[in-house]
Parts: structure tokens; C-alpha cells; sequence
């Protein structure tokens, strides 16, 4: 006989046209042939639970018996190696799977687990499930313990959540510094919240988390960094910000956690500003007039190739007195249709003349390099 895979099978005995329930106290131990097959749990998908509700868990196993399969299958998922993870699947107790004659000498036999937030514990995660059986077969041999392969369990792992990034400031001038936080959590499935309902959420630490980016426009992201989280599981770190997209947490999962992804945040880059001054006569006669023209450009793109002039926009004409390093604002002035300035004023001491736009949500602060304009004596 071709020996298929087993665990402590134990034949019992059996009476004429039934199944005896309770083995004769002179029946001793022996070899029987009822096998699993194959199994597929959850339709090979790891068994995922948060801190509360139900997962439903469908199973399927190929069981062989040289008398045809078995008649009475009591059956229940349990963890292999630590935890004490275990539940019967549904249906009358003895009776909990489905069998129908697929050949001579084997079954399928389906049912269904009913997995909820009480059947776990913290040593059960990233522990394989495995199903288990026991009854009695066609011919009345009973079997006991028969355990599905290794091969074929799924893992019973912790869901995990990550926080919404968060990347400040926004808008940011390009190549400026964001700070990206975050923080990557999964339930305690040894502690309940005072109310007895749910487990408590708590940060899942020390775990290799990445940050990444997808440039407006894009449709995919890339990874830009990887970041461990912290012992509360929060996260922090720091990028230049080159051009505008969305940032975003992305956790691979662990050997008892899936993995998660959290929302995006969305980080627009402020359009490059130039600006332009020169004041005319140079030099100028003390209290004479002065005439101070000047541009405001703004970038069509975060590339900054290409600048077009920015209409009506409010711009202060400054001075600063030779000898000072503080700059004063003389006037307002409004660009025109092509971003152009010009206004006129008193020459009253000779210093820097300067145009200074404090920037919008969209645009970026700029200054223009002081021009320097000496008084005729």
C-alpha cells in the first residue's frame, strides 16, 4: 500500500450493517487507511482578524478510504506550534463537513469555520492552520487526529493599519524639506478594551515601513525611503520636495501581520517666482525724482524652464539705506498684463532699491537683488 500522510490513526472496530460508537475494551490499536489528500483552507488565503467581527473561513479536503470515505467527520482548524487557536467548523457536532463520493475510495468534504475575535491570542499569529479531523469511516474503523500537511495550511495572521501620511508644509518651495509622519499600527489580541468588545489597537514598533511618492500625473508610486517605526509604531522622516504628488506609508507585512498602505497626502509645489528691479538716473540728485521699473515672472511648470510674466499682482517697492541691513517698504505697486512694474519716487538718501513679492498659495515669495543708487553731490 502506497502510504499517504497521517497522524496517530487508530482502528476501533465495527459490527455487521453499523459503526460502533465505543470501541471493544479487547480492541487493540492498528494501522487504518483513512488519509487526507489534500486540503485548501480559506481558498489558500491566510485567516486576516483585527479587533472584532468574523471571518468566514470555507474548507475543502480530498479524504481517501479503502471502503469508499467516511461517514461521521467531526472537524476543526487549529494552530500548529503555539497558540491556542482552534475552532469546530459549523454543522452538527460529528457531522461538521459535507462529504460526496468523488471515486471508489475517496470523498470531497467541504464546510465552513465561523472564526471570531475570542479564538485568537498573540502566540497564534503567523502560527500555520492546519484542519483536523476525526470520526469514523465506511466500514466502521474510527480515526483519530488526522491532520492536514503543512503544505497545505495558510497562516493566521494580525491586520495592520497605517495612519493617513501626513507631509508638511504645503505648499512647499521645490527642494525645500517635508516632513512626512505617520504611524503604523495592529491589534493586541491578548488585551480587550474596558468594555470587554474589542481588542485594543496598538503600535506595531521596530518594523520596516516605506515611504513613497507618486509624481502628479502618475499612476504608479516608487519607493523613496524605508523608515522603521518607532516603539509606538509612529513614523518620521525628511525629503526634498522636488516636484508635486502624493506621498504615502507602505507596509510589506511581517511573519504575523499583513501588510497595509495608508491614504495619500498630496503636496502641491509652489511655481518658481522671478523678480527684477532697476531704478533710473543712477546717480540721481538728492529730492529729485527716481523712476523704478521691474518684472514679476512666474514658472508654467515645477520643471522652472519656463517663466511667463504674473498679471495683476501686489509687489512693494523697498529701500535701504547705505550703511543699514534693513529694508523698508516705500509704496505698493500692481504688475500689469505681462507681470510688468514701474512707479516713480523721491530720492531722498542713497541705499538699495528693491521690488519684494510675499508670494500666494500657488506662487512663491520672491525679492529682487537690490539695486544700488548713489545721490549726486
Amino acid at each position: 500500500m502506497t502510504p499517504f500522510r497521517h497522524v496517530g490513526l487508530i482502528l476501533t472496530g465495527a459490527v455487521a450493517g453499523g459503526l460502533l460508537l465505543a470501541p471493544p475494551a479487547h480492541a487493540e490499536p492498528s494501522y487504518h487507511d483513512t488519509k487526507i489528500l489534500s486540503t485548501t483552507i480559506n481558498n489558500g488565503r491566510p485567516i486576516v482578524m483585527g479587533t472584532s467581527g468574523l471571518v468566514e473561513v470555507p474548507v475543502r479536503t480530498e479524504i481517501y478510504d479503502d471502503s469508499g470515505g467516511v461517514v461521521r467527520i467531526s472537524a476543526r482548524l487549529r494552530t500548529i506550534g503555539g497558540g491556542y487557536f482552534f475552532v469546530f467548523l459549523e454543522g452538527t457536532p460529528g457531522y461538521e463537513m459535507n462529504c460526496v463520493t468523488a471515486t471508489a475510495t475517496t470523498q470531497i468534504c467541504t464546510g465552513t469555520a465561523m472564526v471570531r475575535q475570542y479564538h485568537m491570542d498573540n502566540a497564534s499569529a503567523g502560527r500555520p492552520v492546519h484542519l483536523s479531523i476525526h470520526g469514523y469511516a465506511l466500514d466502521g474503523g474510527r480515526y483519530d487526529n488526522l491532520i492536514s500537511a503543512a503544505a497545505d495550511s495558510v497562516p493566521l495572521l494580525k491586520q495592520t493599519w497605517l495612519a493617513t501620511a501626513n507631509a508638511t508644509p504645503e505648499p512647499v518651495r521645490k527642494n525645500g524639506t517635508l516632513t512626512v509622519s505617520g504611524q503604523l499600527t495592529q491589534p493586541n489580541w491578548n488585551h480587550l478594551t474596558a468594555d470587554g468588545s474589542t481588542y485594543v489597537v496598538v503600535g506595531y514598533p521596530s518594523q520596516p515601513v516605506r515611504l513613497q511618492f507618486k509624481k502628479a500625473g502618475a499612476t504608479s508610486y516608487s519607493t523613496v525611503k524605508t523608515v522603521t517605526a518607532g516603539s509606538d509604531g509612529k513614523l518620521k522622516t525628511t525629503v526634498k520636495a522636488t516636484t508635486s504628488g502624493t506621498w504615502r506609508w507602505s507596509f510589506a507585512g511581517s511573519t504575523t501581520s499583513v501588510g497595509s498602505t495608508s491614504g495619500a497626502d498630496s503636496v502641491t509645489l509652489y511655481k518658481v517666482a522671478k523678480l527684477t528691479v532697476n531704478a533710473a538716473p543712477e546717480p540721481v540728485v538728492k529730492g529729485r525724482k527716481l523712476t523704478v521699473t521691474g518684472r514679476l515672472t512666474r514658472a508654467t511648470t515645477d520643471a522652472a524652464s519656463t517663466f511667463v510674466g504674473y498679471a495683476k499682482q501686489p509687489v512693494k517697492l523697498q529701500f535701504r539705506k547705505s550703511g543699514s541691513s534693513t529694508y523698508t517698504t516705500v509704496k505698493t505697486v500692481y504688475t500689469d498684463a505681462k507681470g510688468y512694474l514701474k512707479t516713480t519716487t523721491t530720492a531722498k538718501a542713497a541705499g538699495y532699491w528693491r521690488f519684494s513679492y510675499a508670494g500666494n498659495a500657488t506662487v512663491a515669495s520672491v525679492s529682487a537683488a537690490g539695486d544700488h543708487v548713489a545721490l549726486k553731490k
